[in-house]
């Protein structure tokens, strides 16, 4: 069964925009590029891109998130941060980690070039590879690059990752990039 973002029952519950009550809230996967967005659209500071994605995160507008009692904002908040910096492998309750000759398992599955993957399978990258990234004028850049090279996504694809998987997958190719062969050579053997 594919995973489900938790419900979350609020302490204080709240009146929607068409004046009903709101006692729940069906929190809501991250995605890559909509985070992305949401980041540029808040600017630095902290706060303020937390609330951003909040409004991703719940599905509600500015006005109902501003009625939210304090600590069921914080558990959103909790909800986000974790969607922000956790791999996938942390809401699937992955007891180990995925050996790097495996594929990286999607918490989602996304749709591109006509397939549903449910996971990625993941190429080491050749040192052109590499090279190429790095004359990329931004870390965004750099990061997308090679993501697709690894992958073998096209960038527009990366947008429809959750941003857990975003970060799993950074995770790997970032142990790609910087492990010395040995490395890979431990943690494949038995």
């Amino acid at each position: 069964m594919a995973w489900m973002p938790p419900l979350h029952i609020l302490l204080a519950p709240i009146t929607a925009d068409t004046g009903a009550t709101i006692q729940q809230v069906q929190l809501k996967p991250l995605f890559y590029a909509a985070q992305k967005d949401a980041l540029a659209r808040a600017g630095d500071d902290e706060d303020d891109q937390f609330f951003e994605l909040a409004k991703l995160a719940t599905g509600l507008s500015e006005k109902e998130l501003d009625q939210l009692k304090r600590p069921d904002y914080v558990s959103i908040a909790q909800y986000v941060h974790e969607m922000s910096t956790r791999p996938a492998s942390f809401f699937m309750d992955a007891q180990d980690a995925t050996p790097h000759d495996q594929p990286v398992q999607l918490l989602l599955p996304l749709d591109a070039a006509g397939r549903t993957l449910t996971e990625l399978p993941l190429e080491m990258p050749a040192l052109r590879a590499t090279k190429v990234m790095k004359k990329l004028a931004t870390n965004k850049e750099r990061a997308e690059f090679i993501t697709a090279h690894c992958t073998g996504l096209m960038i527009p694809d990366l947008a429809g990752l959750t941003v857990p998987d975003w970060t799993e997958l950074q995770e790997r190719i970032d142990d790609f990039l910087n492990q010395p062969a040995d490395f890979f050579r431990s943690a494949t053997s038995t």
